[in-house]
């Protein structure tokens, strides 16, 4: 890893280098909810993580860019989200000090775009011409793209729009680009208290692996939101349900080397790791010994989350949010077999994150104050990725 002016972070290791952790099937005597995202290979990692790393202080960037709300480290590049009205993200050298170009203009005229919800939300994938791309869909169904590498390359945002055509698939939630023009596509079900996933082919066929099928099988109830309505003119009250496939809804990486799919349960205890051609199925228990069952889950569960899944070459990273019984931000590292590998606490506000692996850097915006920190990790880095010699 390559050497950085600033300070170490600490390594410790759990006490008696201890930790508990369990992989089973179905023979120790947990079992599996029937109604929970979880595959019956499940590993719990029962609260423990192997090493911590206290993070020292940082290299907090000086930044050319206001408004800074989110931000994605891609191919050497720092690309962050924004208020500026020249383009919604700027596109930065990794020390923050060097600008790319600004992109991703709000409006409707030629390479501009209606609405953008930040980097951190969309799906940034390799195409076949080694172009960095991102994609994000709406509601609608349609796939917005922005070709990254050909953006820098002109100058100007090229951006294109067109239809999944999937009008029977109402309420499109994520469309992760795999290998080969195909998308893992992720709806809420008719039902609205449960979701679909499949994978959609280049040629418009619709594939469902036995891992997504079982996942596709979680449903929960609905209720009427307590005091949520409105009197219309006979003078009753209507009430409003909250839609049950926000409480089981995900969020998504892709690892287009190994062919592995990684969701992350917003506010389950549940990680997912799963091959796009459905022969690889395993689930990471991330806290407590028993997984989540759907059919208890709480309309106002947002005490734990867990959230932005990031996949690096040798592992597997998620932030994990706790709010009780104090506010608690954490970036935990898991192997591709599921194995946990490591927790990092972030500072107070550290609610977006991206790893320069290179470079062995953890960065970390401060969510309010615009302060974008790099860390160095290296130490930890060269621990957990196995040895080029091994």
């Amino acid at each position: 890893m390559k050497a950085r002016n600033f300070s170490k972070s600490m390594f410790v290791t759990a006490a008696g280098g201890a930790m508990m952790l369990m992989v089973t099937g179905c023979g120790d005597g947990r079992k599996v909810p029937e109604n929970s995202l979880a595959f019956a290979d499940v590993v719990y990692v029962e609260d423990g993580y192997p090493v911590t790393w206290e993070l020292a202080q940082g290299d907090t960037l000086d930044l050319p860019v206001l408004g800074v709300s989110d931000f994605v480290v891609k191919d050497s590049l720092l690309i962050v989200s924004n208020n500026d009205n020249a383009g919604r993200v700027t596109v930065l050298s990794l020390d923050g000090t060097t600008v790319y170009g600004k992109f991703l203009r709000i409006g409707r005229g030629p390479g501009e775009i209606v609405s953008f919800n930040g980097v951190s939300s969309v799906q940034f994938s390799h195409k076949e011409n080694g172009h960095l791309t991102a994609s994000w869909t709406d509601y609608a169904g349609n796939l917005m793209e922005w070709d990254v590498t050909a953006s820098l390359e002109s100058g100007q945002t090229e951006v294109t729009s067109r239809s999944l055509e999937l009008q029977d698939s109402p309420l499109l939630l994520d469309a992760v680009p795999l290998e080969g023009q195909e998308y893992l596509i992720v709806h809420a079900g008719a039902d609205r208290n449960s979701i679909n996933r499949f994978i959609l082919t280049s040629d418009g066929e619709r594939r469902t692996t036995p891992p997504l099928a079982r996942l596709n099988s979680a449903t929960v109830k609905a209720e009427p939101e307590s005091g949520s309505g409105r009197v219309v003119g006979s003078g009753n009250m209507v009430s409003f349900s909250v839609p049950g496939f926000n409480l089981i809804n995900g969020s998504y990486a892709y690892e287009s080397s190994r062919g592995l799919i990684v969701e992350a349960e917003r506010t389950l205890n549940t990680m997912n790791i799963f091959s796009a051609d459905g022969t690889y199925a395993r689930t990471v228990c991330t806290y407590g010994d028993r997984v989540d069952d759907v059919s208890s889950v709480e309309h106002d569960s947002d005490a734990r989350l867990a959230l932005r899944p990031k996949t690096y070459p040798d592992f597997i990273s998620v932030l994990h949010w706790f709010r009780e019984p104090e506010v608690k931000q954490y970036v935990r590292l898991f192997s591709y077999e599921g194995e946990p590998l490591a927790g990092i606490p972030l500072p107070k506000g550290g609610i977006f994150y991206d790893m320069d692996i290179p470079g062995g850097c953890l960065y970390v915006l401060i969510s309010g104050q615009e302060l974008l920190i790099r860390y160095d990790v290296s130490g930890l880095l060269e621990d957990i990725i196995p040895s080029q010699e091994q």
